[in-house]
């Protein structure tokens, strides 16, 4: 057994735990997402509707029902609650780095660092790290993406029908997950076989593994229409049309028409592959790695993928989290292919965190306008010490292995990103938190209230907070808001505005900080038409412009 091998896969999940518990405990559920994703859930479970997703009152096409029945699930056997559904995200991050490690294993059978490496490679990336918490889709995508590989590695093995049993269900939950997007990862490698599959150990009858291929493809297919076809009869024309067609050939060819250019994913490299891209090893290593049938793997599950994904103009960069597994692949193979290990390895990436440093202490003593600035001022003027001080351990001298190395760096990460959540867990929690919004609503809504909702975006974000049992009335103007309460005076309205604004509201209801403004909670008739003139006057002030709420309006 090599001196320096490590055996992080003893401990691994132990940074995975203090990562997502940290994380948990700390943050509240980050708008716009998932707070909407959580409203579904919830309005799905208490509507009893659990064939076809509903939001606001309305069935929700954007996603499949996968992630919100096992939120379902959850709730089912510990009662309905933030933590379980929280926490789905998360475990299925830890069954890809566990998936991962099983492919590793077939890829590089020699290696005998992979199980330990890989999963640190994984926790290490800060970006993998932050989305592995998030309640967001992509990592049960990412998930099936890897049982796919497995099943196809399985599968070129000679090992049976068994292999594509699982390429099939992976297909299927994957498009239950998110949809036709699933095969942008999954069918690069599936079709580019005769290409990374080469040499020994591989059986090759090409017809046939075309054939069990679309089989497999068939199944899943299958399996997803198990759902959807009911679903679509039961949803209405618009809404079969919008799963059947906006979901695949309609909603690829619209997203060519948003606005972000082909190079965009290139830009967000250096952040997704943070912070193995500034470590030597990897370079050094990676320059003496073989071209083998296993790095052609991994390039084919990464390349067409990333290309494709780049041709597609309605761009989200959690949308590559399922490339970085077959990357950290690649990365661990480089770094543990006899690369080795010099004391100044660690000098770039503790420069950046010494500037990522700097700028944090310098940012919320800027004096910014628009956006987000006002919520810098929401920031510890201390918060740069953080990274100031990580960027010093790697300068600190380690023992000089390349395993101890990876150790290092996914521990600091994890170190890193758990101090970040504790120290900005006041202002998160001033910032996002719903409880007091969502008890408010839910009080309104008791007392048969009708609640008017404006901006339009806030109408899907606090159904979960408030538990609410009946729809939002979204506004689109406040001269709406003004006609409706007048008509409505024993209504309540739900409206975010700015700090004037909240102020000018003062006296009936209740206010809170959200974002960079201000909701408010109050009945229709104490709704002043001083309130709606200023509003309503000519925009040089610093009103309320709804781009808390538009920035990311096509991120459903």
């Amino acid at each position: 057994m090599p001196e320096n091998r490590l055996k992080a896969d003893r401990w691994w999940p132990l940074l995975w735990a203090v990562l997502v518990s940290v994380a948990m405990f700390t943050r509240p559920p980050m708008p716009i997402d998932e707070t909407r994703y959580l409203s579904v859930a919830w309005e799905m479970w208490q509507g009893d509707q659990f064939l076809v997703p509903h939001s606001n009152g309305v069935a929700y096409s954007h996603k499949p029902p996968l992630l919100f029945w096992l939120m379902h699930f959850g709730w089912w056997l510990f009662g309905v609650n933030g933590w379980t559904a929280r926490l789905i995200p998360p475990l299925f991050g830890f069954g890809a780095i566990f998936l991962s490690v099983q492919i590793g294993k077939i890829l590089w059978p020699e290696d005998g660092q992979m199980p330990g490496t890989l999963p640190l490679f994984l926790l290490g990336m800060i970006f993998w790290s932050m989305y592995v918490t998030l309640v967001m889709f992509d990592m049960l995508v990412t998930f099936f993406c890897l049982a796919a590989y497995l099943g196809l590695l399985k599968a070129r093995q000679g090992k049976g029908a068994r292999p594509w049993l699982l390429v099939g269900l992976a297909v299927g939950l994957g498009l239950l997950a998110k949809g036709p997007v699933v095969l942008l990862y999954i069918l690069p490698p599936a079709f580019l076989a005769p290409w990374w599959s080469r040499g020994k150990g591989y059986m090759v009858s090409w017809p046939r593994w075309y054939a069990s291929l679309a089989l497999a493809l068939a199944g899943g297919i299958m399996l997803a229409l198990g759902w959807a076809w009911p679903a679509a009869r039961a949803g209405g024309q618009e809404y079969a049309q919008a799963i059947l067609l906006g979901q695949t050939a309609g909603r690829v060819l619209h997203s060519f028409a948003h606005d972000r250019p082909f190079y965009w994913y290139a830009l967000w490299l250096p952040l997704l592959l943070f912070p193995w891209i500034f470590w030597g090893p990897v370079w050094r290593g990676g320059r003496r790695l073989k071209f083998d049938g296993a790095t052609r793997f991994c390039l084919s599950a990464i390349i067409p993928s990333f290309l494709l994904l780049s041709c597609i103009s309605g761009k989200q960069v959690h949308y590559l989290l399922p490339l970085l597994p077959p990357g950290a692949l690649l990365m661990a193979r480089a770094a543990g292919s006899g690369a080795s290990s010099r004391a100044s390895d660690f000098r770039p990436l503790a420069a950046l965190l010494f500037l990522a440093g700097i700028v944090l202490l310098v940012l919320p003593r800027l004096q910014l306008q628009g956006g987000d600035a006002k919520m810098l001022a929401f920031l510890p003027p201390w918060l740069g010490v953080i990274p100031l001080l990580a960027g010093l351990a790697f300068t600190v001298p380690g023992s000089g292995s390349v395993p101890q190395g990876i150790s290092r760096a996914a521990v600091f990460n994890v170190v890193l990103l758990s101090l970040m959540h504790l120290v900005l867990s006041r202002p998160l929690q001033c910032l996002y938190d719903q409880a007091e919004i969502g008890a408010a609503l839910r009080s309104a809504e008791e007392s048969g209230s009708v609640i008017a909702a404006y901006p339009a975006r806030l109408k899907d974000q606090f159904q979960f907070a408030g538990r609410l049992r009946r729809p939002l009335l979204p506004m689109d103007s406040l001269r709406e808001v003004g006609a409706w309460a007048e008509k409505n005076p024993g209504q309540y309205c739900l409206i975010f505005t700015n700090e004037e604004g909240s102020k000018r509201l003062q006296g009936c209801g209740i206010s809170h900080r959200y974002k960079d403004g201000w909701l408010v909670v109050r009945p229709a008739k104490s709704l002043n038409a001083d309130y709606l003139r200023w509003k309503s006057a000519p925009r040089g002030r610093d009103d309320y412009r709804q781009t808390a709420f538009t920035r990311n309006g096509q991120n459903k």
